[in-house]
C-alpha cells in the first residue's frame, strides 16, 4: 500500500486516492506500471521459496535411513573394506539424484501449469483498456470488473453497477456483499461497501476499482504470510521417517551391544 494512504483506505475520497498514488481514471502509463512493477513486486499473495540444489541434497542426508547407510559407508571405508564403501556410496548418490531430480521437475510442471492458467484482468493502460496478467498489476491501476471475475488486489470501488462480492474467504460471511462507490467511515473491512479485497469474487454487477496494494500487502496476502509454513510431510514420509528412527536406534543398539560383547571377551573391538 502507498505510504500515504492509512490503513482504513476505504475512508478515504476518490480525489485524495488518485493523488496519493499518482493515478488517473484513465489509469497508468505502461512505463510508470513497469516502474511500479520493479519497484513493489509481483502481485503475488505468497511465494514459496524454491530450494537450492545443495539443500535438497542436505535434506536427504539427514533421513535417519540415509545416515545409516552414510555411516556403514565411513565404517567400510575406516576398516577397509573399499568394495562395500564404494557399493553403498554409489546407491546413496543414485537414490538421492532421483529423489531430487523428481522434486525438481514436479516444482517445474507445477510452474508451467500455474502459467497456463494465469488470470488476466481488464485493466486501463495508457488511457486504453486491455488484458494484463494479474500478477503484473500494481498499485494504481485502475481495473474494470464483471460477475465471475477474480478481485485481484485490494482497491476502492470507483464506479457499480449492482456490484456484489463474495467475501467468505476473508470474512467467512457467505452472503454476498454489496460494493459501491464511497468513501465508506466503516471501522473493518468486513463493512467497508466501497471496497474490494483480492482474493475475492464479484459474483454479479460489474465494478471499477482503483487498486490500493497488492500481493503481500493486500489483506488476503496478510493472510497468507501468517499461515505461510513450509510444507507438511506426507504420511508416507512421516512413516517412512518413523521406520528410519526406529532402524536407527536399534542398529546403534546392535553396534554397542557387540562392541561391549568384544570388550568383555578381550577380542579387538573392529
Amino acid at each position: 500500500m502507498s505510504p500515504e494512504l492509512p490503513e482504513r483506505f476505504w475512508s478515504v475520497p476518490a480525489g485524495e486516492m488518485f493523488a496519493a498514488l499518482a493515478s488517473s481514471p484513465g489509469g497508468l502509463e505502461s512505463a510508470e506500471a513497469a516502474q511500479r512493477l520493479a519497484a513493489c513486486g509481483r502481485n503475488l499473495a505468497t511465494e514459496a521459496p524454491q530450494r537450492r540444489i545443495l539443500a535438497r541434497i542436505g535434506r536427504r542426508l539427514v533421513e535417519p535411513l540415509i545416515a545409516i547407510l552414510v555411516a556403514a559407508a565411513v565404517l567400510s571405508g575406516a576398516t577397509g573394506d573399499w568394495a562395500s564403501c564404494l557399493i553403498i556410496l554409489a546407491i546413496l548418490a543414485a537414490s538421492i539424484t532421483l529423489d531430487v531430480f523428481q522434486e525438481h521437475r514436479a516444482s517445474a510442471a507445477a510452474e508451467a501449469l500455474k502459467r497456463s492458467v494465469a488470470i488476466r484482468s481488464a485493466v486501463r493502460r495508457d488511457g486504453e483498456l486491455t488484458q494484463v496478467a494479474a500478477e503484473d498489476i500494481v498499485p494504481g491501476d485502475v481495473v474494470e470488473l464483471r460477475a465471475g471475475d477474480l478481485v485481484p488486489a485490494d482497491g476502492v470501488v470507483l464506479a457499480s453497477q449492482a456490484a456484489h462480492a463474495n467475501e467468505s474467504l476473508l470474512t467467512g460471511e457467505p452472503y454476498p456483499v454489496g460494493k459501491r462507490p464511497g468513501p465508506s467511515g466503516a471501522a473493518t473491512p468486513a463493512e467497508a461497501y466501497d471496497a474490494l479485497f483480492g482474493g475475492t469474487t464479484l459474483i454479479s454487477g460489474e465494478a471499477t476499482m482503483l487498486v490500493v496494494a497488492t500481493g503481500a500487502r493486500t489483506r488476503f496476502g496478510g493472510i497468507a504470510a501468517a499461515l505461510r509454513a513450509e510444507e507438511p510431510p506426507t504420511a508416507f514420509e512421516r512413516g517412512l521417517h518413523a521406520l528410519g528412527v526406529l532402524i536407527l536406534r536399534l542398529t546403534a543398539f546392535l553396534v554397542m551391544f557387540v562392541l561391549l560383547a568384544h570388550l568383555v571377551a578381550g577380542r579387538p573391538a573392529l
